[in-house]
């Protein structure tokens, strides 16, 4: 078992190195050809995608002596897809307008020519050439390579009907140099086209060969697994690669590399099930006009889509393409600014000893001054200019003066924040009856953390309209007060020991200012006293007076010191007039209204219990 893993790697590792090579052969041999990557991906014509192919100048001289251009036949259309197409191997190559003959006329007789030309010895290599006959008409001639004298034969004529409609231009805008163009750009085209479709015909004159048909199968499934393989390769190395940057990353951006991943695997699969699928597809002879339509039908697709995509919006310059191209411009602004402004903060303002509100709010104005100077830069990229956004300017300005108010306040109040900064980071503040240390100042609202840990999202705009006590600005030192009451009677210089000693007892207690007692004043029931001590961290003054409170408590106690509560003593000096309690130990009877009211005018009457209650 031990001598058979080797064994079997080693033919896994030859197995994946003629896959890959059979896998790539297309592509090497298109770049070592001259081929354009396009056409190796049968993509047969790589200027599909160009609106307007103009050869150079330098290419492209316009020959001397040319005839004024004729008037085109009435009805020729703009866009390019009327006419009817050419077709070599039911693949459309261009489109035939009608000119002295009707385009389908002139579509099936180029057809019927081309036909009767590979039908001819052994699949000749074909050539296509343009020549100028003696009208100054250009012609496009087709022949054999090698031999191209002697096999030439007549293909058809371009006219300017042809050319306006393959300029998408009007009939009356072109020229003689504009039809050479489009029948130079038209013969390589044709010649690319009949030299795939003579390729196709000798693919399936040797499938017809059993062991030649076995080996393609054998080589397109080949082409399968390896794509298979790697396709498991890749995902295993993705895995290890997420679990390695999540160890060294921590847990923070967990999301960012499980969503990373996910992404990269969606690529991946395309990628390698697509190229795997193409390659495969391409060493079956019968499969590859089917292939080429596909990607030309793909082609089509993609091509209206841009259309529509760069087509200008009405009544303004601006595109879909270029509101897209500039919203992704935008993102990468807004990131790219964001990261820059964090190193700024961590690099350079960490150390210059700058307390984490100043760091915070000269982080946020260099994150918007690089996005301003970022989106100045994106807008010439996209194709926008400021004029453009005039319209979207006014549009937003409504919906800011209508929908919007509370939005642009809570904004504005942040700009004011971050300049005038009443409130930064880690300030502990009081806002509408709500005590919190400020954990985030953002463009809408702030974030608040009470002291039970709840957070809160206050709008900027009520640090700018209500009153805010802010504990922590400039110097966070406070005093706090602990008020205590003493029975009468005790020694005011042994409770101002016992309070100043408590307060000497708590580390969280400054000693510079010293703590103080005052004597508040003289209650109904105790010496009213006070005692005052300053801190630095204000978000601890809660804490600080329960811990106060202990150790006064236990300072009083130990000195003998009393505490008293409220008390009402109520003396009655006569109780005459009431009736006797019951001899027997019932239940007395209650007195008539003339015994009480007797009982208290006589009380009343005596001079001695004018202060009976205290």
């Amino acid at each position: 078992m031990q001598d058979s893993v080797p064994f079997r790697r080693a033919v896994l590792l030859i197995g994946l190195t003629v896959g890959i090579g059979l896998w790539l052969t297309p592509a090497v041999a298109s770049a070592s050809s001259g081929i354009p990557l396009a056409q190796a991906l049968e993509f047969r014509d790589p200027n599909f995608f160009l609106a307007d192919p103009r050869p150079t100048p330098a290419e492209a001289p316009t020959p001397e002596g040319s005839p004024a251009p004729a008037p085109s036949p009435v009805g020729i259309p703009l866009t390019g897809q009327e006419g009817t197409e050419v077709l070599v191997g039911n693949i459309p190559v261009f489109r035939l307008q009608t000119a002295d003959y009707p385009s389908d006329v002139r579509a099936d007789n180029v057809r019927a020519i081309i036909e009767r030309f590979l039908e001819e010895g052994q699949l000749p290599e074909p050539e296509v050439r343009v020549a100028q006959d003696t009208n100054g008409q250009y012609i496009l001639r087709l022949g054999e390579r090698g031999r191209f004298e002697a096999t030439q034969r007549y293909l058809f004529t371009v006219t300017y009907a042809d050319a306006a409609a393959e300029r998408r231009v009007a009939p009356g805008q072109v020229n003689l140099n504009d039809v050479r163009l489009v029948a130079n750009s038209w013969a390589r085209r044709l010649e690319q086209a009949i030299a795939d479709y003579r390729e196709d015909l000798l693919a399936l004159q040797r499938a017809q060969d059993p062991r030649v048909l076995v080996l393609t199968l054998l080589a397109g499934i080949a082409t399968l697994v390896v794509g298979f393989f790697l396709w498991r390769l890749f995902d295993r190395s993705l895995t290890r690669l997420q679990r390695w940057l999540e160890l060294k990353a921590g847990e923070t951006w967990g999301t960012w590399i499980d969503v990373g991943g996910m992404l990269l695997r969606g690529v991946g699969v395309i990628l390698i099930a697509g190229i795997s699928l193409d390659r495969g597809i391409s060493f079956i002879p019968a499969l590859r006009p089917f292939q080429r339509s596909f990607y030309l039908g793909l082609g089509r697709v993609v091509a209206t889509a841009l259309g529509v995509l760069t087509q200008p919006l009405p009544n303004s310059s601006v595109s879909i393409a270029s509101l897209l191209v500039f919203l992704l411009l935008s993102i990468l602004v807004f990131t790219g600014a964001h990261y820059v402004s964090v190193g700024f903060k961590q690099r350079f303002l960490a150390r210059l000893g700058l307390d984490l509100g100043t760091q915070e709010s000269s982080a946020a104005i260099f994150k918007y001054i690089l996005t301003l100077f970022g989106i100045l830069l994106v807008l010439p990229f996209s194709g926008l200019n400021l004029g453009s956004l005039a319209v979207i300017a006014g549009a937003v300005g409504l919906g800011i003066g209508f929908g919007l108010q509370n939005l642009s306040n809570n904004y504005i109040s942040y700009i004011a924040i971050l300049l005038e900064r009443p409130i930064q980071i880690g300030d502990l503040v009081e806002v509408d009856n709500l005590l919190g240390t400020v954990e985030r100042i953002g463009p809408r609202a702030t974030v608040l953390r009470t002291l039970d840990r709840i957070f809160v999202i206050v709008p900027n705009s009520r640090f700018t309209e209500s009153k805010v006590v802010n504990w922590s600005y400039r110097d966070p030192r406070c005093r706090i007060h602990i008020p205590v009451g003493v029975a009468y009677g005790s020694d005011t210089a042994l409770v101002t020991e016992a309070l100043l000693s408590a307060a000497k007892e708590n580390a969280r207690v400054l000693s510079s200012p010293a703590p103080q007692v005052w004597l508040k004043s003289f209650g109904p029931s105790a010496l009213n006293f006070e005692l005052l001590v300053w801190i630095n961290r204000p978000q601890d003054q809660f804490v600080l007076i329960s811990e106060l409170n202990f150790l006064i408590e236990a300072e009083f106690r130990r000195r003998g010191i009393r505490i008293p509560f409220p008390q009402q003593d109520i003396h009655i000096r006569s109780l005459e007039g009431f009736a006797p309690l019951s001899q027997n130990g019932g239940s007395p009877p209650l007195p008539d209204a003339d015994s009480i009211h007797s009982a208290l005018k006589e009380a009343a009457q005596s001079p001695e219990d004018q202060n009976g209650v205290s």
